[in-house]
């Protein structure tokens, strides 16, 4: 799946196995054969960035999150450039609107790629928020009240 989508700010965890990006209005079609979503559509950061995607190539997987509550999401393959590096990697749809980035790197991306330093950030979260003028009331990324 290819959408040219430029600067879409991305958080790197790597406690999390996979990759997941915002997506919204997602459906399936009545023969299961097709998935519709838009792809960044109503994220607070990016939502004026949003496509709508329809494909036949998707599966469904199980994710945990980090309290150990599992959901089934659908996943697809996208291709990904971060700095110089152009791949194709897997991300599952899910609901990223309460969270400041739409989209979370997990380990199943990043391993073989990408060294992680956890020392460095290249942009701060207030900085975000400001330059976004994103306000939420608690911060769902840091489990804290907005900063």
């Amino acid at each position: 799946m290819d959408v040219a989508i430029a600067d879409v700010p991305a958080k790197v965890d790597t406690g999390a196995y996979r990759s997941a990006v915002h997506a919204s209005d997602i459906s399936l079609s009545e023969d299961g054969s097709t998935l519709s979503f838009q792809l960044l559509g109503g994220h607070p950061v990016c939502g004026g960035l949003a496509t709508t995607i329809t494909t036949s190539e998707f599966t469904k997987v199980w994710v945990a999150n980090s309290f150990g509550h599992r959901e089934e999401r659908y996943e697809v393959q996208m291709r990904v450039k971060l700095g110089p590096k152009i791949f194709k990697s897997r991300f599952t749809l899910a609901n990223r609107a309460k969270k400041i980035y739409p989209i979370l790197l997990g380990r199943k991306l990043l391993n073989d790629r990408f060294f992680v330093d956890t020392s460095l950030s290249a942009l701060d979260r207030v900085e975000l928020k400001q330059r976004y003028g994103i306000e939420f009331p608690k911060d769902e990324e840091e489990g804290r009240d907005n900063a």
